[in-house]
């Protein structure tokens, strides 16, 4: 059995010049770049009516936010080894839970502290 052919979409034959100023053709380059589109397919959305998706990095320059996911991701890694341990048939010990509960509890402090920092950095950016 042949594989079906591929569907392609109607060719683009028709042409559309429009005329900007450069505030307006740099604020309409910059929402193209920030969906993560081609400038004309954003025009095209726009045209259409489908609102494009603009996506807004949020930046935390915030040492103590920064240290939080540095601590967090040391704290993954713990239970990554204690998990590869135990997978290849480790026995599990009164210690190696003592380490289990430490790590979740931690994970929840650190949950904690970045759920309340977070509620400066919401809003507007």
């Amino acid at each position: 059995m042949a594989r079906p052919k591929k569907q392609l979409p109607p060719p683009k034959d028709h042409q559309l010049t429009i005329r900007l100023t450069k505030d307006l053709y740099d604020v309409l380059t910059a929402d193209a770049a920030a969906a993560g589109l081609p400038r004309t397919e954003y025009i095209r959305q726009l045209i259409t009516n489908r609102k494009p998706v603009i996506k807004q990095e949020v930046v935390f320059n915030d040492p103590e936010i920064l240290r939080i996911f540095r601590n967090l991701g040391h704290y993954g890694a713990n239970l990554n080894q204690i998990a590869r341990y135990l997978n290849q048939g480790g026995t599990i010990t009164n210690q190696i839970w003592k380490d289990i509960r430490e790590c979740i509890a931690e994970i929840y402090n650190i949950r904690d502290a970045v759920k309340e920092m977070a509620g400066e950095y919401r809003g507007s950016h």
